[in-house]
């Protein structure tokens, strides 16, 4: 299993954090401007196993309409490792999972995340729910909150 090197005093995490503050001093709050942060750490942490993060990813469905996520982690086969949804701060992120769920998005490796909050769900199960407002992250492994 490949492990992720992220330390919190790494500076693509202070680079979220400054951009989160900013987007705060400016009263910016909605998901299109606040996302961008943490696709840029996304994005970084995808390159360390040598994966690409391919922003408003398309999921073809069967005689059904296209869902499109925010983020897919691709490696050079195309083959797709993880998704990943973004919601504002204002969002009720357990609410917003479970709609998304009755949606027809994936399940098995999908990480919904606002600025302050992220859930990662493996395998219809929820794996880690943490808490991402200060540099002191917080993770709790197979439980909601």
């Amino acid at each position: 299993m490949q492990t992720l090197e992220l330390k919190p005093t790494q500076k693509p995490i202070q680079n979220y954090y400054a951009a989160l503050r900013q987007f705060e001093e400016l009263g910016v709050r909605h998901e299109t401007a606040v996302r961008s942060a943490f696709q840029n750490l996304l994005a970084h942490c995808a390159r360390q196993h040598n994966w690409t993060l391919v922003p408003e990813w398309e999921i073809r469905r069967p005689r059904r309409m296209p869902l499109r996520v925010d983020g897919a982690l691709l490696d050079d086969f195309r083959l797709t490792h993880g998704y990943w949804e973004a919601k504002d701060i204002h969002d009720n992120l357990q609410k917003e999972v479970r709609r998304k769920f009755e949606a027809g998005y994936p399940r098995d490796n999908i990480l919904f995340q606002t600025p302050h909050h992220a859930l990662l769900y493996q395998n219809d199960t929820l794996a880690i729910d943490a808490d991402l407002s200060s540099h002191s992250t917080k993770c709790e492994t197979g439980r909601s909150r």
